[in-house]
């Protein structure tokens, strides 16, 4: 420990004796440009004299050695050395973890005050717990579970200083896949949120919630700053018991009801809302927006969940039933700046076509539609041409829509001058990918940069993007032959191997023929194979997926929720980042844990 400190301070004192040296310098300038405008007086000094002088000014201005030139650095200078350090650790090549990272900011803290006050921000501004706490810690603190996390409480308790830097705090995967969070767990993050006043976001932690009240939930409902929450909305067994006797609506009692939309009323700050139901869990209509359920559905009684939210500018709805979220309830969404629909019964083409015509949609820059079962491709024409700010558009789905019989149908049939990126997955065959693609040609889209379809089935999409060399990617060689993956899913391994597979056999096609001729006479012949594509385009053709690994394109819920994010993509960290440090391999060796890739949640939109 005292050989680490001595490590510690020597650059201070190296700081010192530099600004001794510096003031020294300064006063021997000053002293010569000065020396021609001094008048002599009546009576003579001796040199004696003047040399004491000299020597005595030198003393003073030593016992005020000149401030470091790196505390004079503006704040953003630290932040962006900060930045820069916390990429090399989560660079997906890096071989470091989260341990690693903060003990590299923990040693830039013990060089100067100045530091310790850049670096606390982030350090305790965004926590990241990984892994399995170690064998020595569980020994030494006598604790069964959670001893890093009972250690942060203890701390942000006791220091209400660090408390208020905490905005954001992930919680480690604990449990073995399929169980429930436990109870305890819970409460400790539950007490670890309420220490925290200007909390903001909850990372890799989301219980079920099944209408009963628990600690965590309350927690939450008390931070005024918060910005990101996501619903699990589970089964409840007074629920499941009324489901056997009456129908839906009225499946919630009054008290549920309640208490779920009174969580939502602090949250004035919240931008971000995830509502997912995993296993049949209910959230009535009214919960939504309040709509009232007898005689014209319509009509809306009071403000909602949705209502409550004034900041709120994306919205996740997914797996609910047709009697829960339906297209009356669709009309009443807020004005939002991003929006996924997934997995909707009661959401149809004729509500879809409806919604974009209203003012709260005119705001819309993300649209997903997943698994929707849209029928017909007029109600996507329909949202195309309302939204005229959308920027990315996702749809995927099994079937194809159609044109409706009788309609009258001009090219293009789907048009968006605005939008960007689109995501285009249609399963089973159909007219769908040979609307979209004489859409783009008669110049539908003309602002459109991006396009991901992983069912181009015969790659008539691809033909309209930038032509490419390669597609497929190492990862991909090894499995040539690995059979197709999930019915009713497209694999990006599969989609990625089809697409390469029309780049080689437009290769073994002659495209051009180059003729050299002199006086009508041919000398040589030059064959051009083929390619596909376009070269004048500005599409790229992309088959990358929302989380990188992943097999699938679009991002889901089983990529936050069953703990895929720590599950180890490369070798364990052991704290070799470190390995220089003086004190040897006790002093950087930790136990084994998994690099940490955070998954922005603004990928579901």
């Amino acid at each position: 420990m005292n050989g680490n400190l001595e490590h510690q301070q020597s650059p201070r004192s190296s700081v010192s004796s530099y600004a001794s040296y510096a003031s020294y310098a300064s006063v021997a300038a000053s002293f010569g440009s000065s020396a021609t405008t001094y008048s002599y007086s009546s009576t003579p000094t001796s040199p004696t004299s003047q040399r004491s002088n000299f020597i005595g000014q030198l003393k003073s201005r030593s016992l005020k050695p000149q401030r470091p030139v790196f505390q004079g650095l503006p704040p953003e200078v630290y932040d962006c050395i900060l930045r820069q350090l916390q990429f090399f650790h989560e660079d997906p090549s890096s071989h470091s973890c989260q341990t690693c990272h903060l003990r590299d900011m923990c040693s830039l803290a013990l060089t100067s005050r100045t530091w310790d006050k850049a670096v606390v921000k982030r350090l305790y501004g965004r926590i990241h717990i990984v892994g399995h706490d170690s064998k020595e810690q569980i020994k030494k603190y006598k604790m069964k579970t959670g001893v890093r996390l009972k250690l942060l409480r203890r701390t942000l308790r006791e220091r209400f200083f660090l408390a208020q830097q905490v905005r954001e705090l992930k919680v480690p995967r604990l449990q073995a896949d399929g169980d429930p969070i436990s109870k305890e767990m819970i409460n400790i993050v539950a007490s670890i949120v309420m220490a925290c006043p200007n909390f903001e976001k909850l990372v890799g932690f989301y219980p079920v919630y099944g209408h009963e009240f628990d600690r965590l939930t309350h927690a939450l409902s008390t931070r005024r700053r918060l910005k990101e929450q996501m619903w699990l909305i589970g089964e409840n067994a007074a629920i499941t018991q009324r489901s056997h006797k009456m129908l839906a609506p009225g499946l919630m009692d009054p008290e549920q009801k309640a208490s779920f939309v009174v969580y939502h009323n602090a949250w004035s700050s919240l931008t971000t809302l995830f509502l997912h139901s995993p296993n049949q869990g209910i959230l009535e209509r009214d919960v939504f927006v309040n709509a009232d359920s007898n005689g014209d559905p319509r009509r809306v009684q009071g403000p909602g969940i949705l209502q409550r939210l004034p900041s709120l500018k994306h919205l996740s709805l997914s797996n609910f039933d047709m009697d829960d979220f339906d297209d009356y309830t669709l009309q009443y969404l807020p004005p939002l700046h991003s929006l996924r629909l997934q997995d909707l019964e009661g959401v149809t083409f004729w509500g879809l076509s409806e919604f974009s015509r209203t003012s709260n949609a005119f705001q819309l820059r993300n649209l997903s539609l997943v698994n929707l079962d849209i029928t017909y491709i007029s109600a996507i024409s329909n949202l195309f041409l309302h939204l005229k700010n959308l920027k990315r558009f996702t749809l995927v789905q099994d079937t194809s829509p159609e044109v409706g019989s009788g309609e009258l149908v001009f090219q293009p049939i789907v048009a968006s001058h605005q939008l960007e990126f689109l995501h285009w997955d249609i399963v089973v065959p159909g007219s769908a990918n040979e609307n979209l693609a004489s859409s783009i040609r008669a110049g539908g889209f003309p602002r459109l940069r991006t396009i991901r379809a992983p069912s181009d089935h015969n790659g008539l999409l691809q033909a309209l993007c930038k032509p490419r060399a390669q597609i497929e990617i190492p990862s991909n060689w090894s499995g040539r032959n690995i059979p197709p993956s999930i019915s009713g899913s497209t694999s990006l391994r599969e989609a990625r191997r089809a697409a390469q597979q029309r780049i080689e056999a437009a290769w073994s096609t002659v495209q051009f023929k180059v003729l050299v001729e002199e006086d009508g006479i041919v000398h040589e012949i030059f064959d051009l194979n083929g390619f596909i594509g376009s070269v004048g385009s500005k599409i790229a053709y992309s088959l990358e997926p929302d989380v990188p690994g992943s097999d699938n394109a679009v991002i889901d819920f089983p990529d936050i929720v069953s703990g895929n994010d720590e599950v180890a993509v490369q070798e364990p960290c052991k704290g070799l980042w470190n390995a220089s440090h003086p004190g040897g391999w006790k002093r950087w060796q930790h136990s084994e844990r998994t690099p940490y890739r955070p998954v922005d949640l603004m990928k579901f939109f």
